[in-house]
């Protein structure tokens, strides 16, 4: 291992034809830098060794003044802060034309072309990756051509390389500038240079371009990004290439062989659906590459009118669909995935419209759940769909389920069917219909790249189908989870707990009372006959009903709490599991090479459609879904009766109330007024938490009156209260 001083060699980080990268660490400061070194020319005739050294020295120089654009890789400067370091690099590999050793900042994520290589992007990115990149790419390219008149030449997923912070977020800077070139408004360059499959068509057919070959470039690389494949029949020859480039549409976006007769091209003019962008996402991004795609550079390179700042269209379109903002749905009842662009002026009574036009859901039915974790809390009438939006949300990759150590939920918003019998259905598995052609051996081609195509198409396929499992048992898990955060939430349990102690408290004293009363007052008499059989009744029946209501809803929470045991445990397993043996596949037939037939590829679509129908048909989440379905429609049945139950309990309030008022009016002119007890019944106080047993023990009058008007008082409150 290589080391200076401070400084230790960590390894090589790639090599070319004439030079190599390599990583270093200073090990007092921590600081790690990458550096790039022409390793020979003797190889190279005289001329070559002129341009090579021309092209070096402009990198090398570029690199130490791109210091302002966060999305650049910039050059690491060491002559003052580490001369003898530097002078030591300069030596390691000397060379003929003395060309200096470049210093950079160290990117540790690796390159934009090791993410597009990864199993899980082998159909694209997600669309949250697809946004930061070209984010990243749009402001890179536009200081180069803007702030420092350069024209990068070589744009290419291998040269936007990755910096990930301690926190996980990733920045994404562009970088290799050894075929950059100035270039001033309206001078078209001459030379075919940078790499053959992003080459814009006027680069090729006339040899001269300006900064609009750039804009191609950066169409190439997004269409790459979400596809996971270039957009220009990429296995065909050059010649074949650059023809159809040359001929195509103005709006094509992409080339493709036709699969039953090899001489003949189709044009594109739509994205194909093996992708993970959200559907509003992609019709925009779908419009923005038939900009960036245009075979005619002047159309491709028009600048903005609107702009205060000279911005290309191509530019100001692409910040446009980078700031949309998507509203993920997964409607559990139909398996299915909704996206809406939401807006500030877009209202929930718009959403509601859109979901039940897409579902066929009454509106009526509708009930909604958000994540536990979700910022909003909950929905109220005041809310928007922009509240529901959550933008961390969006980035539901894999790499950051490893760092966050749980994943972001799949969707932002469920939706459910809120009603006694909920229907269940799921939309039929989406399989190109190339891979269907070649199931049925209607395609008799044995080219590699349509095999590949295929074995491509059935995967994503698989691995869409089990996402859309997790979203259904996860939707199904938050609801189980509302279900019990609203049960406790809500109290209904000890609110009717309180009222009924209340009421059995001043019904017992009522009772106590009126016998005391009697016993010791015979002038107080009390027309039991009627009243009182009316309010026993009335008591019983409250009570009665109270205890059954309460039954009910101590079932619904410990049913919701089951619930939520139970589905936990599901979502743990399901997210664990490889239901449609997606690895396998793609170890099998993607890494391994192994050359899939029809009669395989339809084996693996049979077992695919068994286990998709197990699952959602006879397997435990339909069990689960079903169950939360009767517990949340008991629950609401059960809420339905309490302002009933309540009302009961302030009637009953009242005609005890009546009854005590009775007991305290005067029978006769000689008897005292009620007013002269207002002094003693000033003084007095009850605690009535919790109903008593004890008879009443009187003093005599006055105490059995006293008592009357402290429960009096005691019911008046009660009676005030606010009930629901």
């Amino acid at each position: 291992m290589y080391s200076f001083g401070k400084w230790e060699w960590c390894g090589k980080l790639g090599q070319g034809g004439f030079g190599e990268v390599n990583h270093w660490r200073n090990r007092s400061t921590g600081r790690e830098i990458a550096t790039k070194h022409i390793k020979e020319l003797d190889s190279q005739g005289a001329d070559q060794q002129v341009k090579i050294s021309e092209r070096w020295n402009k990198e090398f120089n570029w690199s130490r003044q791109f210091q302002c654009s966060p999305h650049i890789v910039a050059g690491v400067i060491l002559d003052n802060e580490d001369p003898a370091f530097l002078k030591y690099l300069n030596a390691m590999f000397p060379n003929i034309a003395k060309l200096p050793v470049i210093v950079l900042e160290y990117c540790n994520g690796g390159d934009v072309r090791k993410r597009l290589q990864s199993p899980e992007n082998a159909n694209g990115l997600t669309e949250f990756e697809v946004r930061q990149i070209l984010g990243a790419l749009r402001q890179a390219v536009h200081f180069l051509h803007s702030q420092c008149r350069i024209c990068h030449r070589d744009l290419k997923p291998d040269n936007i390389v990755i910096q990930q912070g301690t926190d996980g977020k990733k920045v994404y800077k562009l970088t290799d500038f050894g075929l950059a070139r100035r270039t001033p408004d309206h001078t078209m360059v001459q030379s075919v240079v940078g790499t053959r499959h992003y080459f814009a068509p006027e680069v090729v057919a006339k040899g001269c371009y300006n900064s609009a070959a750039d804009f191609w470039s950066v169409g190439i690389i997004a269409y790459e990004l979400a596809i996971g494949e270039l957009p220009f029949i990429p296995h065909q020859t050059p010649a074949n290439i650059l023809v159809n480039l040359i001929n195509k549409p103005a709006d094509c976006i992409a080339i493709t062989e036709d699969p039953e007769n090899s001489n003949r091209f189709v044009n594109q003019f739509q994205l194909p659906q093996e992708h993970h962008l959200s559907l509003p996402w992609a019709d925009e991004f779908t419009k923005w590459l038939r900009r960036s795609l245009n075979s005619s550079y002047k159309e491709r390179g028009q600048l903005a009118t609107d702009e205060v700042q000279s911005v290309p269209v191509v530019f100001a379109e692409l910040d446009k669909i980078l700031n949309m903002k998507v509203l993920t749905i997964f409607a559990v009842n139909y398996c299915k995935r909704l996206e809406y662009a939401v807006s500030a002026e877009m209202t929930m009574k718009d959403l509601i419209a859109l979901i039940v036009r897409d579902t066929g859901m009454d509106g009526k039915d509708l009930y909604s759940v958000l994540p536990t974790s979700h910022p909003h809390k909950k929905i109220t009438p005041e809310s928007t769909p922009l509240d529901l939006y959550v933008e961390e949300w969006t980035d539901t990759s894999k790499d950051s389920r490893k760092l966050n150590k749980c994943s972001n939920p799949p969707v932002m918003l469920y939706i459910f069917q809120g009603k006694e019998k909920c229907d269940y259905s799921q939309p039929e598995p989406n399989l190109s219909v190339l891979a269907r052609k070649f199931i049925t051996n209607k395609i008799e081609s044995e080219e590699r790249w349509l095999k590949k195509r295929v074995v491509l198409d059935m995967l994503h396929m698989l691995t869409k189908e089990q996402a859309n499992f997790e979203m259904f048992v996860s939707g199904i898990n938050e609801r189980a989870l509302s279900l019990e955060d609203e049960i406790i939430e809500y109290s209904f349990i000890d609110k009717i707990d309180k009222q009924r102690c209340l009421i059995s408290f001043a019904y017992d004293q009522l009772k106590s009372l009126q016998k005391e009363a009697q016993a010791k007052i015979p002038s107080f008499t009390l027309n039991r006959s009627i009243q009182w059989e009316k309010l026993t009744h009335t008591y019983d029946a409250v009570i009665q009903s109270a205890k059954s209501i309460t039954s009910l809803l101590d079932s619904c929470l410990r049913g919701a709490q089951s619930m939520v045991k139970s589905t936990n445990q599901l979502l743990k397993g399901v997210c664990e599991k490889d239901l449609f043996d997606c690895t396998r596949f793609y170890k099998e037939y993607l890494c391994n090479g192994a050359k899939i037939s029809p009669s395989e590829l339809r084996k693996i679509a049979e077992h695919f459609a068994t286990t998709r129908s197990q699952l959602y048909n006879k397997g435990e989440a339909r069990s689960l879904s079903k169950t939360i379905d009767s517990l949340h429609y008991l629950y609401y049945k059960s809420k339905e009766s309490i302002p009933v139950l309540l009302q009961k309990f302030c009637d009953i309030k009242k005609e005890i109330f009546d009854i005590h008022l009775q007991m305290l009016t005067p029978n006769s002119a000689t008897q005292l007024p009620i007013l002269q007890l207002g002094s003693a019944m000033d003084r007095l106080t009850m605690s009535y938490g919790l109903p008593s047993s004890d008879t009443f023990d009187s003093q005599g009058t006055i105490n059995a009156i006293e008592e009357a008007e402290r429960i009096i008082n005691m019911l008046v409150r009660e009676m005030d209260i606010d009930h629901y």
